[in-house]
């Protein structure tokens, strides 16, 4: 079953409404305050982040990143949100990368729809497409977030990364469990024993057979 936390999936985005401030549930500090309203002003989207067990029905974690990679967390109520949208298909913000990456970024889209799975970008790269601000740097590794709907697609696409992700650009990120939490893909590709897993309010370890019985599709449905 869904959660209420799938409309507010972790890497989503928003963008906040005037009156924002009015909607904070903790408190920022006053040049935190400020950076944050000049930067809604100009219009700069949020990144939704993992909750935590304490909040309550109706309020979010966003985070602001700057390219000089300063973090200001936000704890607010949803009706701060003038607008939202899920996580970056990474085929929109292929033309937001260095242009050495983007033939091998294109190709990772076109393989992975092959398997039926469409891929999202987080971090610098998301960071850069959405602001028009400069995040990425020649070492930056490109996060990915995959959502495969079974066992198939899971494993076809851990063959393509483990073949592709060393190169250049590194390839990092999650795959999207059915449950709603997720996993990172080289961690997953490792096949450990126990895995950990972001839920969208929680960390913790599970097994690796449980992990991949989720994707067995009368569990998945």
């Amino acid at each position: 079953m869904r959660s209420e936390s799938d409309h507010w999936p972790r890497h989503g985005w928003v963008r906040l409404g005037e009156d924002w401030a009015e909607s904070l549930r903790s408190p920022l500090s006053p040049g935190e305050r400020m950076e944050v309203a000049d930067w809604c002003r100009a219009g700069r989207p949020l990144v939704i982040a993992r909750g935590r067990p304490e909040d309550g029905a109706g309020e979010l974690r966003l985070g602001l990143a700057t390219p000089d990679k300063r973090r200001i967390g936000l704890h607010v109520a949803v009706d701060a949100v003038a607008e939202r949208w899920g996580p970056l298909p990474l085929a929109e913000a292929v033309e937001s990368a260095p242009q050495a990456w983007q033939a091998v970024l294109a190709e990772l889209v076109r393989r992975a729809l092959e398997l039926g799975v469409t891929p999202a970008v987080y971090g610098s790269l998301a960071w850069q497409h959405r602001t028009g601000l400069g995040y990425v740097r020649p070492d930056s590794d490109i996060d990915l977030l995959f959502a495969p709907p079974d066992r198939w697609q899971l494993d076809g696409l851990l063959d393509l990364l483990r073949a592709t992700g060393d190169g250049s650009p590194r390839l990092d990120g999650e795959i999207l469990l059915p449950d709603g939490a997720a996993v990172a893909w080289r961690e997953l590709a490792g096949r450990p024993a126990r895995l950990l897993v972001k839920g969208p309010a929680e960390v913790d370890l599970r097994d690796l057979p449980s992990v991949l019985a989720l994707f067995d599709r009368e569990n998945a449905a």
